[in-house]
């Protein structure tokens, strides 16, 4: 009993020493939060307005690690909370609760609490960028974990439940500083053990306000842009600081810490050198404290700037075809001015084709103008779609200005949105004209998109009559999965932005499932804003060709459009518009190409190539997917690769013409088959 009595008068004494050394700790470095019936907020005095400089980015070897760091730092205590959706409900800090998995982290004290930073996380398996995570729908209000931690030092890599692929994350780390000393003071962002590609970003604002925060630091490392598994060296050190910025004593300073990394591991911190050092060190818990919105309920901490995309993407901006659209505009397909005609395509006829032999008699199309298909790459262009001759283009738009002469639209200006020549052999070329037609007065313009023809040694154009596709049209998207629920909520997110940009109702998403156990599909289906979509159930391994194949057997009506796609694709706005213009019933399907992104790019960092031999982005009408037998299921059952070229030598044994173009702003992501396909699936192709 005396020994238990001596042990337990020697912890209090070491836990009195302690707070001591804390008192004088935070005596001696002056940093101070006003504290109030038990809350801390930051003790404000006005505005400021410091001129806060660019970054400048340098790299060390390890040698220089010691004298950069300063002070050694500590462990990272990491807390989280597990909390049930009642439990998020009742929460007076109201965060949003992630209904795809069931549970969210939270934070256990309160905002403003000194010693603590907001930590948001977002699980997402694409990128290194900080842009890449700014394009992420969830971002900046709903992370995948929210948490605190109690020092400007992170690592994720061994962050228990994370995500099941390692090593592919964001976060925002953010709150307010408090400097001990009025003076100048600079940053730097420390990186050390680096085994992936990365990016990180440091904001801080002139004063408490989020809004006026200004980017003072920001690098990335893109050398470690490895596939999975890859065995690399780790790079021990690097850095990148800002210049110097006056602080001052008394006051509380927003700032905000973003980074990206993809497939591996770094460690970072954020340090500073103060008025009175001559080094960089950890910023102590007694200058720092969590962020505090202006109602002091500790939500969402607007800070525009840092968060906001400030560039448009790819696969966001209407351009070319892609601004007209016949759901929501006022489309003619036929103005009656060109003489009818029948079309006949020379280069498709039906006949027995070898086993993967018919996509060698697929044929790409060209345009006009030049599109958004080239992509640069060390200063060489990646190839992109074929131009038309600009003197064909002169030459259509002559004759179909002479066919309008003697018509009501004689006096309209007319321009040529968009062009895309097939040619015929030597029988002459089949076009796809979009053109504006805009009175010379006050009148509204009009805008047509038919299909007319060019015969050989011929000074008129025809409108090919038997040849010309369905402005209402219904599409049916369909995909399949098993265990990739990040990746449908990516397709789900892709699919309700294309509804918001161009208001087609006139079609559905078909999800088939093989019984995922990442993630909820129906649920997910359920909370969307999708209009209209499908949920089919399936059991069993999972197989693309039979998934596919029960989505092409959902659709009964013969007259709507199905299209197969892949889960992991980027769907550009007028997608589907597109496709309802290139699949034309009993003659053509349309099986686009896209541009195959490498491990870690994405639509904004773009590096990669157009994926030429792949089909398995195909369209047809429900009737002709009918004539030509849809997939082979039984051959394809545990297979992937073949099963689209197998589908094309069908197509072009029935006399189906496949148009063939690179679609601008298709993108595919790089990603993993991890809990996909199963032990009995056999991979045939590598990516």
């Amino acid at each position: 009993m005396a020994r238990l009595t001596t042990r337990f008068l020697m912890l209090t004494a070491t836990a009195v020493l302690l707070c001591l050394q804390a008192a004088i700790y935070y005596t001696r470095d002056r940093c101070s939060v006003a504290c109030t019936e038990g809350r801390c907020v930051p003790a404000y005095s006005g505005d400021e307005s410091n001129q806060i400089t660019r970054s400048t980015a340098a790299q060390g070897s390890s040698e220089d690690t010691a004298s950069a760091r300063g002070a050694s730092a500590t462990t990272d205590m990491i807390r989280s909370v597990a909390t049930t959706k009642g439990q998020l409900e009742n929460a007076t800090t109201d965060y949003p609760f992630d209904s795809d998995t069931g549970n969210h982290f939270t934070n256990t004290p309160p905002f403003g609490t000194k010693g603590g930073l907001n930590l948001d996380v977002w699980m997402w398996p694409v990128g290194f960028l900080v842009d890449d995570l700014r394009i992420k729908r969830d971002f900046p209000h709903k992370p995948s974990i929210r948490t605190f931690i109690e020092s400007l030092k992170v690592e994720f890599n061994q962050f228990a439940g994370v995500s099941n692929e390692r090593g592919k994350y964001g976060h925002r780390l953010y709150g307010l500083l408090h400097p001990s000393t009025t003076g100048e003071y600079s940053f730097i962002v420390e990186m050390t053990h680096i085994t992936c590609a990365f990016s990180v970003e440091l904001w801080l604002s002139t004063d408490h306000n989020p809004t006026k925060s200004k980017k003072i630091i920001a690098t990335e490392h893109s050398d470690a842009v490895l596939p999975p598994n890859t065995t690399v060296s780790p790079i021990l050190y690097m850095m990148a600081g800002s210049g110097n910025i006056q602080l001052e004593s008394g006051r509380a300073y927003y700032f905000e810490f973003l980074e990206k990394a993809f497939n591996g591991r770094v460690i970072t911190e954020v340090k500073w050198r103060t008025p009175e050092g001559s080094m960089f060190t950890s910023i102590p818990p007694s200058c720092f404290a969590m962020a505090v919105e202006l109602d002091g309920r500790g939500q969402y901490v607007p800070s525009p700037m840092a968060t906001a995309l400030l560039r448009p993407l790819p696969s966001q901006v209407l351009q070319g075809h892609r601004k007209i659209k016949s759901v929501t505009d006022n489309v003619v397909s036929d103005l009656s001015v060109l003489p009818s005609c029948e079309f006949s395509a020379g280069y498709v006829s039906k006949h027995r084709v070898k086993r993967f032999r018919g996509v060698y008699e697929v044929f790409e199309s060209s345009v006009y103008p030049v599109d958004e298909t080239w992509f640069y790459r060390r200063n060489t262009p990646d190839i992109g779609n074929n131009q038309t001759d600009p003197k064909v283009v002169e030459r259509v738009l002559e004759l179909y200005k002479k066919a309008l002469q003697s018509s009501s639209y004689q006096n309209d200006n007319v321009r040529i949105y968009q062009l895309e020549e097939t040619i015929n052999g030597r029988s002459g070329s089949r076009f796809h004209l979009e053109m504006e037609l805009k009175p010379t007065g006050n009148g509204a313009s009009i805008y047509t998109s038919e299909y007319v023809y060019l015969p050989a040694g011929s000074n008129e154009l025809c409108h090919t009559t038997n040849f010309q596709w369905t402005p209402r049209a219904f599409v049916y998207l369909v995909t399949s999965l098993k265990n990739l629920g990040q990746w449908l909520k990516h397709l789900v997110e892709n699919v309700e932005d294309l509804y918001a940009q161009t208001h087609d109702d006139h079609f559905e998403l078909v999800v088939v499932d093989y019984d995922s156990q990442d993630m909820d599909v129906e649920s997910v289906l359920k909370n969307s804003t999708l209009k209209r979509w499908k949920y089919i159930k399936k059991s069993g391994p999972f197989s693309r060709s039979g998934g596919l194949q029960a989505g092409i057997d959902y659709v009964t009506d013969p007259n709507s459009i199905v299209m197969t796609i892949d889960m992991h694709l980027t769907l550009p706005m007028g997608f589907v518009e597109y496709t309802r213009k290139h699949v034309i019933q009993g003659k053509m399907g349309y099986a686009p190409m896209f541009f195959r992104l490498g491990p870690g790019y994405t639509e904004i960092n773009v590096n990669g190539f157009w994926e030429v031999l792949t089909y398995g982005v195909l369209a047809l009408f429900k009737s002709d997917w009918s004539t030509v037998g849809g997939f082979n299921v039984r051959r394809f059952a545990d297979k992937w690769g073949g099963e689209d070229w197998d589908v094309i030598d069908r197509v072009v044994s029935n006399g189906y013409e496949v148009f063939r173009l690179r679609h601008p702003g298709l993108f595919h992501y790089y990603h993993s088959w991890d809990g996909m396909w199963g032990n009995k699936t056999t991979h045939m192709t590598h990516w």
